[in-house]
C-alpha cells in the first residue's frame, strides 16, 4: 500500500481516518482473500480424494512390481535441467520476434527463478517477476508482458497438439470420451495468437500496465516454429516423467505417448483452473484420471504425488542455482 499523503483520502490530515480504506481496495482484499481460500479449498478436496482412493485400494498396490530404479530416478530430474534449456531457448526466439535479444544463460535464469511465482494465486506474479528480472537485461516490460501472453497461448497450443498426437499412437477404446474436450481449446489458442486480435488482447493489456503499446509483426513461419519448440518442451516433459515413473513401477515404452499426453492434458486443465496455485490438487486428480488407462489406479495416484513433488523439486533447485551462480561469478571477479 502507499503511503498516505495530505491529497489521498485515506490522510489523517484531511479529517478522513486513516484506517478507512477505499471500497474498491477493500474489495480487492476480499476477492483475493476468497480466491486463496477456494483455491485452497478445492486443492485439499482433490488430495483428499486421491488420499481416501489410495487408502482404500492399498491392498491392490503390486508391491513385487514396485521397485526403486535410482539411475532412472536421476535421469528422470536430468532431463527436467534440459527441459529448462529448451524453455530458455523458446523465450529467446520468442523475444528474438519481437525485437528484443537475450543471451541464452540469462532467458534461463530469468525463467527458472520467476517460474517460483507461480505457486503463488492468481497466475500474475510469475509474469510481474519475469518482466522484473527481464529488465534488468535490457529487455522492455512491455515486451516480456506480450511474450507471457503468447507463451500461454502456444504452451496451451503446443499441449493439445502433444495429446492429439498421443490419441493417434494409442489403441482406440483406451481414450475416455470427456478428454476429447481439451480439443475445443484449439481454436481460442489459434485466435488468441492471430496477429490482428493478439495485438488488440496485447494492446489492453499494456495500457492496463501502463506500458507503451506496439504492434506485433511476427511471419506465419516464425511462429509456427516457436510453436514447435513449445511442443519440444512438452515433449521433453513428458519424457521426464515418463522416467520419473519408471524409476519405481515397469512401465513399457509402448506406454510413454500415453504418459506424455495425459501430463500435456492435466497441465491444461490445471492451468485453466484459475484459483488453484500451479494447479495444485486439480492437475494431480486428471493425471491420475489419465494414467489409471496404462497403470493400476493406486499406481496412477502415487505416480500424479510424485510428479508434484518432482515438479517442484526441480523447479526448486532450478531457481536455486540460477540464483546463486551470479553470486558466485560476484565473488570470484573480487
Amino acid at each position: 500500500m502507499m503511503p498516505e499523503t495530505p491529497d489521498q483520502p485515506g490522510s489523517a490530515l484531511n479529517g478522513t481516518p486513516v484506517g478507512n480504506e477505499p471500497r474498491p481496495a477493500r474489495k480487492n482484499r476480499l476477492g483475493s482473500v476468497l480466491r486463496l481460500t477456494i483455491g485452497a479449498l478445492v486443492a485439499v478436496a482433490c488430495f483428499y480424494f486421491l488420499g481416501n482412493r489410495l487408502a482404500r485400494d492399498w491392498h491392490k498396490i503390486p508391491w513385487h512390481d514396485i521397485h526403486l530404479n535410482t539411475p532412472m530416478l536421476v535421469a528422470s530430474f536430468l532431463v527436467m535441467f534440459v527441459w529448462m534449456f529448451v524453455y530458455g531457448l523458446t523465450w529467446k526466439v520468442l523475444l528474438a520476434g519481437l525485437g528484443e535479444r537475450i543471451s541464452l544463460f540469462n532467458s534461463v535464469a530469468v525463467l527458472a527463478v520467476s517460474q517460483v511465482g507461480k505457486y503463488i494465486p492468481g497466475k500474475l506474479w510469475f509474469t510481474v517477476g519475469r518482466m522484473y528480472m527481464a529488465k534488468k537485461h535490457g529487455v522492455s516490460e512491455a515486451k516480456t508482458a506480450v511474450s507471457t501472453v503468447m507463451e500461454i497461448a502456444l504452451s496451451l497450443l503446443g499441449a493439445v497438439i502433444l495429446f492429439g498426437l498421443a490419441v493417434a499412437l494409442v489403441p482406440r477404446g483406451m481414450i475416455p470420451g470427456r478428454a476429447y474436450l481439451a480439443f475445443l481449446l484449439v481454436p481460442f489458442c489459434i485466435v488468441a495468437v492471430y496477429p490482428p486480435i493478439l495485438n488488440r488482447v496485447t494492446g489492453f493489456i499494456l495500457k492496463k500496465l501502463h506500458q507503451p503499446v506496439f504492434e506485433i509483426r511476427m511471419s506465419f513461419g516464425r511462429l509456427l516454429g516457436i510453436l514447435g519448440l513449445y511442443v519440444l518442451m512438452w515433449v521433453v516433459q513428458g519424457v521426464g516423467c515418463y522416467l520419473l515413473i519408471r524409476s519405481f513401477y515397469p512401465l513399457a515404452l509402448s506406454r510413454l505417448p500415453m504418459v506424455a499426453g495425459a501430463f500435456a492434458l492435466s497441465w491444461i486443465l490445471g492451468f485453466i483452473v484459475l484459483i488453484s496455485p500451479a494447479g495444485l490438487g486439480v492437475r494431480e486428480g486428471i493425471f491420475t484420471f489419465a494414467l489409471r488407462l496404462v497403470v493400476p489406479e493406486p499406481v496412477a495416484i502415487i505416480a500424479a504425488l510424485m510428479s508434484r513433488i518432482w515438479i517442484t523439486t526441480s523447479e526448486g533447485l532450478l531457481a536455486l542455482i540460477f540464483t546463486l551462480l551470479p553470486r558466485l561469478g560476484k565473488l570470484k571477479a573480487r
